[in-house]
């Protein structure tokens, strides 16, 4: 017998269907979509699909579905409307490596096109190998109710696909509670438009964050604003050796700021870090809870500035010490500025200094500053300042790392210190070189520069400085001055094995203490008051001149005298010293103007009388341009002018009565 079973309802049969299908082939139900009205639908799209949302469309969807699904490569997602997620859901995401996937909110006459989450990604792309780009004019916004980390613009999986984030002017990105924008490996990001983060709890909320994501590119345009809660831009090493390389251009008008933490912060651990940085508008950093630097770079990085990058604040608990408010904090790599780069700190903070540049490694757990992973090199253009409020303009610490730590403070450049407790420059146990031809600012402090314990140089082309110059304790210290016009010093010159006069006209009016070489080789050497150089400094002739003012009795006196080319000595009516002779060149030439008449010019403690060098050195040596002559007084042996012969006499008397009588003729009626 036949039995025949009743026919299922349309209903039954599509579930059961549905049900013999696998789950592969769910894609199959992607398709292009339209949308011009408002639908609670959630969407998918595959492979080649187009799915659009008129600016009189809106999808809406709530609960934990995902409102447009990717499965498929080269899809597009085109919203001039709105697609909202009220529920836990995201608005957009891939999990299958989708390549090629295009998503445009809003046009640009079209500012009013949203994207919105709850509490979730507005965009995510889960897999490695996917890529995609997003052209943003309107809103996309994560308001992120349970605080959960969710992000505006998610694609940090990304590590082997394009990724790119397109915010035009008028365009937002923005996210609560969480990081605004994630970029993945070699991601960019183009912003005209703002990428903010919000935070009302404390949390780690970044404008952008890259993570550990290498190679990633952002360029900030001049209606640019990238804001953080925490940090503006941040990011580095997940691990010591790893690469991680990152590159940041913010145009002139466009703002990177950290509302509670760095403009920008790169944490790191080595050399292997490196940052490209070329700031043209403002890059901000406000430290309300902590830290606060304009840029902290922990690895090495290439900056170059012609804007602002600046420090607000910066905080500490007085049991942590002092908080440091720092411009800029590098360990190592180079700076050229010819803008501006300064630490600040708030009014009412008394645990806070603002410093302008840090040179250092990473801080260490018990409190102290690793080296630097590589040379650092600060170059100070024309018109550039790098000023430390309440602390130095640039600091150099952490370990001994043999970098070398060189500084270049052009003309028409400026270093300016802050404080009463440091110099406006203070380096460490590296090697450091300075050239300056600018203003170097210590006035506050009374210190200019402070160098440490390397082997450290100092070239001084022009220019100015206020405060103290210090060479360091530990190593071979030397200094030159070698200028085209006057560089007048009010200050005291210390621990340097030499000081070298080179070229121009050099005015010293302070008391310098260093015991090392006095060498004059070119130039003009003022000396304006009484033993403006430590008495055991040597003093070496190698041509130029050396010119005393205001010094009286007291004179000048030195630890000896050595004569290695033709020189010249203006006393001004004064007095030299000096407690032993070196070297002398044979015939080269001293000569004496303006020396007081009296016992001496100059005098050498001991007798000489019979000592070659001496001879041959008072041989060539003239005072007021008579031939010098000397005798011992039984302590110094004293050099003055010889007195002229009487028939010397006679034939000036008779030189002088001719020129009258010829004079007297040549006058009518005489």
């Amino acid at each position: 017998m036949q039995i025949t079973l009743p026919k299922a309802s349309s209903a039954i049969q599509a579930l059961l269907v549905a049900a013999t299908l696998p789950l592969t082939a769910q894609a199959a139900f992607a398709a292009d979509f339209t949308i011009g009205d408002a639908s609670g639908t959630v969407r998918t799209l595959g492979k080649g699909d187009t799915g659009t949302v008129t600016t009189s469309g809106s999808l809406t969807v709530g609960g934990g579905a995902v409102a447009v699904t990717i499965t498929g490569n080269n899809a597009t997602l085109n919203n001039q409307g709105a697609i909202r997620q009220t529920g836990s859901g995201r608005a957009i995401r891939d999990n299958t490596g989708a390549t090629g996937l295009v998503i445009v909110n809003g046009s640009a006459g079209n500012a009013s096109a949203l994207m919105q989450t709850a509490d979730a990604d507005v965009i995510q792309m889960a897999k490695a190998n996917a890529s995609v780009t997003l052209n943003n004019y309107g809103s996309m916004i994560s308001l992120n109710a349970s605080a959960s980390g969710a992000q505006a613009v998610d694609f940090s999986s990304i590590t082997s696909g394009a990724n790119v984030v397109n915010n035009f002017a008028g365009g937002l990105l923005q996210a609560s509670e969480a990081d605004a924008v994630r970029a993945g490996v070699n991601g960019v990001v183009n912003n005209s438009g703002t990428i903010r983060s919000l935070t009302t709890s404390g949390a780690s909320s970044d404008g952008v964050d890259v993570q550990s994501n290498s190679g990633v590119k952002i360029f900030n345009g001049a209606t640019g604003l990238i804001e953080g809660a925490r940090h503006g831009v941040t990011g580095g090493q997940d691990k010591p050796d790893a690469s991680f390389v990152i590159d940041l251009t913010n145009l002139a008008g466009g703002v990177v700021r950290g509302n509670n933490g760095s403009g920008v912060n790169l944490d790191g651990f080595d050399k292997n870090q490196t940052a490209n940085i070329i700031n043209h508008g403002s890059i901000i950093g406000h430290g309300i809870t902590g830290d606060g630097d304009g840029l902290d770079v922990d690895g090495l990085a290439t900056i170059t500035n012609t804007g602002i990058i600046r420090s607000v604040n910066a905080f500490s608990a007085p049991a942590d010490g002092l908080a440091y408010s720092e411009g800029v904090s590098f360990g190592g790599g180079a700076i050229t500025n010819s803008g501006t780069i300064e630490g600040l700190v708030s009014a009412g903070n008394t645990n806070a200094v603002g410093r302008g540049i840090t040179l250092a490694g990473n801080d260490l757990n018990n409190g102290t500053r690793e080296g630097l992973y590589g040379n650092a090199t600060i170059t100070n253009l024309s018109g550039g300042l790098i000023r430390g409020q309440s602390d130095s303009a640039i600091v150099a610490v952490g370990a001994a790392s043999g970098h070398t730590v060189t500084i270049f403070n052009n003309a028409g450049a400026t270093i300016q210190g802050g404080g009463t407790a440091n110099a406006a420059i203070k380096t460490g146990a590296d090697n450091t070189v300075i050239v300056s031809g600018g203003s170097i600012n210590g006035a506050s402090s009374g210190k200019a520069i402070e160098m440490g314990s390397g082997n450290n140089s100092l070239t001084i082309t022009g220019g100015s400085i206020a405060g103290g110059i210090n060479g360091g304790v530990g190593g071979t210290n030397v200094m030159v001055v070698q200028t085209a016009g006057n560089f007048a010093y009010a200050g005291s010159i210390s621990n340097f094995n030499s000081v070298e006069f080179k070229s121009g006209d050099t005015t010293l009016s302070g008391v310098s203490t260093y015991s090392g070489a006095t060498m004059l080789t070119g130039g003009t050497l003022t000396l304006d008051g009484a033993n403006r150089i430590a008495a055991d400094s040597q003093l070496i002739l190698n041509g130029g001149a050396l010119r005393l003012t205001n010094a009286g009795a007291a004179g000048q006196t030195f630890a000896s005298l050595s004569l290695l080319d033709n020189a010249s000595v203006r006393l001004g009516a004064s007095l030299l010293t000096f407690n032993g002779l070196g070297a002398v060149v044979n015939g080269k030439t001293l000569s004496f103007t303006e020396a007081a008449s009296g016992a001496y010019a100059f005098r050498l403690l001991g007798d000489y009388s019979t000592d070659g060098n001496f001879l041959a050195l008072i041989g060539l040596t003239s005072i007021n341009g008579q031939r010098a002559v000397f005798r011992f007084d039984g302590a110094y042996t004293d050099v003055t002018a010889a007195v002229p012969e009487a028939s010397t006499y006679a034939m000036l008397l008779a030189g002088l009565s001719l020129i009258g009588a010829v004079v007297r003729r040549r006058q009518p009626g005489v």
